[in-house]
């Protein structure tokens, strides 16, 4: 029986249904494909063969497809957000805890200066306004691995708000070509993280791990202007870039220092929007895009077929490629949101507001972070295009590449060679090489 799914339409944002015959991923209706089997480079919505002609037959139907994002960002600091702990990958379980983490009686938070610090810079950097007074807030759920029973976060005045993010598509025969794209930045915050339960389904128990709990965290929400998985990919990795760049965090995926929360929902154009769903802690590029692709189909065969969209949080099965259901998405009251008592308004000041005789080491100056701030990844392209007149697509698969820009750069100060053809030998001959043998940049 052929099963209805989604021919990608990302660049005109509109996605079409057409046929092809695959099986179900856990009764929900929506094709999958064994992960062996795929492409490389291939969108997970692509997980058959598509039978279908570029244009829509009569009476198929278009689809627009809405996707925003929250992106938590470990911030890199040698203590956590509010206690002295240290911060610090694989450290044996429950060593990193104070009695503020473990939320004893009596303890009170002391904020981090350099998480404010972090958070300003990074604000900047996404060209945010950044509020001179911020608030913090608890958010409460109960989780075994959050002892308080609360989140000290910052709902209702973050310290940055109204930013944009720019971001590169490939397009083209060849996608040889970029074109760039922007996404707003609704606003970040600085919270808490929580510990880390250990499921072990051998004894039946959960262990609890509270080393993370009360890490720096950076919460970057993004406006609802995404509409696939490759346009999400792709501006993730370039915060990453900028994350990286600044040094307000490491932002490695594979250490759960960047961790996203896709929220999607697909609607007919003109229409208003439709029901959207969560899928929670994506922890990696390429299974955010496939998520997302696979979120959005299952979402159209869903509604094509009579059913309805639950308002609901769902996670990514890695291995099946396709999203399961987790629990009903809790509404903002259920968190039962309050100011936090044990913290004062945060005040931050500039060159305008700054009162005359104040010690520096006692405020955080917006225009001096801002005098700070490094080149960031898009100048940093900008200059390469101009300097050895490459190609704008050029210059971001240098920077996408970790280690590869260095390298690039080191060739040509030791080789003196013309420019274009380091380039071209980089891009081609030395980055195939690595591809085929499976090698880093840093492990040539």
């Amino acid at each position: 029986m052929a099963a209805p799914v989604l021919r990608r339409g990302c660049r005109g944002r509109l996605w079409a249904l057409a046929c092809v015959d695959g099986g179900s991923c856990h009764g929900r209706g929506a094709p999958t494909g064994s992960p062996s089997n795929r492409i490389r480079g291939q969108s997970s919505v692509a997980q058959q063969p598509l039978h279908t002609a570029q244009k829509p037959r009569k009476g198929e139907h278009n689809w627009a497809a809405v996707v925003g994002l929250e992106i938590h960002a470990q911030i890199s600091s040698n203590s956590k957000l509010f206690s002295g702990s240290q911060v610090r990958f694989s450290a044996p379980p429950n060593s990193l805890v104070s009695f503020f983490d473990a939320s004893l009686p009596g303890t009170l938070p002391v904020l981090n200066r350099r998480c404010v610090e972090a958070a300003v810079m990074t604000g900047l950097a996404l060209n945010c306004h950044i509020n001179k007074k911020s608030l913090f807030d608890r958010k409460h759920y109960f989780y075994a691995d959050l002892p308080a029973g609360y989140q000290i976060t910052q709902q209702r005045l973050p310290i940055a708000v109204n930013g944009s993010l720019t971001y590169g598509v490939s397009a083209g025969k060849e996608r040889g070509q970029v074109i760039p794209k922007t996404v707003r930045v609704k606003q970040i915050q600085l919270e808490q993280d929580s510990g880390k339960s250990l499921h072990d389904d051998l004894r039946s128990q959960t262990l609890i791990d509270l080393n993370r709990a009360g890490v720096g965290l950076l919460e970057v929400v993004l406006e609802p202007d995404l509409s696939c998985g490759e346009e999400a990919a792709t501006a993730v990795r370039e915060l990453q870039l900028i994350l990286q760049t600044l040094g307000t965090s490491q932002a490695n995926m594979a250490e759960g220092q960047l961790r996203v929360d896709a929220n999607i929902s697909v609607h007919h154009p003109g229409e208003p929007l439709g029901v959207r769903t969560e899928v929670k802690n994506l922890n990696s590029i390429r299974f955010l895009a496939k998520a997302i692709d696979y979120e959005i189909q299952r979402q159209i065969n869903e509604l094509e077929n009579g059913g309805e969209i639950l308002n609901e949080t769902r996670s990514f099965h890695e291995k099946l490629g396709c999203t399961v259901s987790m629990r009903d998405k809790e509404a903002k009251q259920d968190y039962r949101f309050m100011p936090e008592p044990n913290l004062p308004p945060l005040l931050l000041y500039d060159a305008t507001s700054l009162p005359i005789g104040t010690d520096p080491r006692q405020v955080i100056d917006i225009d001096h972070i801002r005098e700070t701030l490094p080149e960031l990844p898009s100048v940093t392209r900008e200059r390469l295009v101009q300097q050895y007149g490459m190609l704008p697509e050029h210059s971001f698969t240098l920077l996408n590449e970790v280690g590869l820009l260095e390298f690039f750069q080191n060739v040509i100060k030791e080789t003196r060679a013309e420019p274009k053809k380091v380039t071209s030998w980089v891009l081609n001959i030395f980055l195939g090489y690595l591809k085929q043998e499976n090698l880093a940049v840093s492990e040539r």
